[in-house]
């Protein structure tokens, strides 16, 4: 799995002003319960959900990144379950919320990807629970075509070059680790925000909000009988 070679520098590349956006949407409709976080990278919004109240199940596909939230929840003493899991795999459990953050939904492969993820989730939420992920635009991704980074604090090289399908991205990472050279590739892509508004009202949601910013939209889904 390729975050495993980047879960030490994960931290470095999410941006925590949308994880505060995460966190005020929580509060905003959502009471204290279960709470799944798929693609929990290094838990930085499990652990705080945790310290909110919520029972949380921190998940990813790494076990390198959970590994690291384990060994945070133990040092800092914070209760939390983890587990991998893959949203195209159905729950094992039920919660009242579930949360997909930084741009965990457009590492799915296609839009019939997206629709099974999204009816695993609808099955999976309690009566009345609230689902929340982000999607990146269209705009962002065609924009990152060309990028190029070198950083010299986590000496890392970074490429990014469009994709085989339209609104995709290919990123190339070039880690040094222990004097070595090692590529990670990760791809994204995504689709104009109303089909996936029509694939959360086609598996029953009722959206509750959208909020909008330059380079993605928050939505905030409800579970509807």
């Amino acid at each position: 799995m390729s975050y495993d070679l980047l879960a030490s520098f994960y931290d470095a590349f999410i941006d925590h002003e949308i994880y505060q956006e995460y966190i005020n949407l929580i509060d905003k409709y959502t009471s204290k319960g279960t709470l799944l976080d798929i693609g929990c990278g290094t838990g930085t919004l499990s652990l705080e959900l945790s310290q909110k109240g919520f029972q949380v199940m921190a998940t990813d596909l790494s076990e390198e990144m959970l590994q690291i939230v384990n060994f945070r929840a133990n040092e800092e003493h914070i209760p939390i379950k983890i587990a991998v899991y893959d949203m195209l795999d159905p729950f094992s459990s039920t919660y009242d919320t579930v949360i997909a953050s930084m741009d965990v939904i457009n590492h799915l492969a296609d839009l019939e990807d997206v629709l099974f993820g999204f009816t695993n989730i609808y099955e999976g939420l309690n009566e009345n629970g609230v689902f929340i992920f982000d999607v990146l635009s269209a705009e962002y991704i065609d924009a990152l075509d060309g990028y190029v980074e070198d950083d010299q604090e986590f000496q890392f090289h970074w490429e990014s070059h469009k994709g085989n399908k339209e609104h995709s991205i290919v990123h190339t990472i070039t880690l040094n680790l222990q004097g070595e050279n090692q590529e990670v590739r990760i791809y994204e892509e995504t689709h104009d925000i109303s089909l996936y508004e029509s694939i959360s009202l086609r598996v029953g949601f009722k959206i509750l909000e959208k909020k909008v910013f330059p380079e993605r939209t928050i939505f905030v889904l409800q579970k509807t009988e």
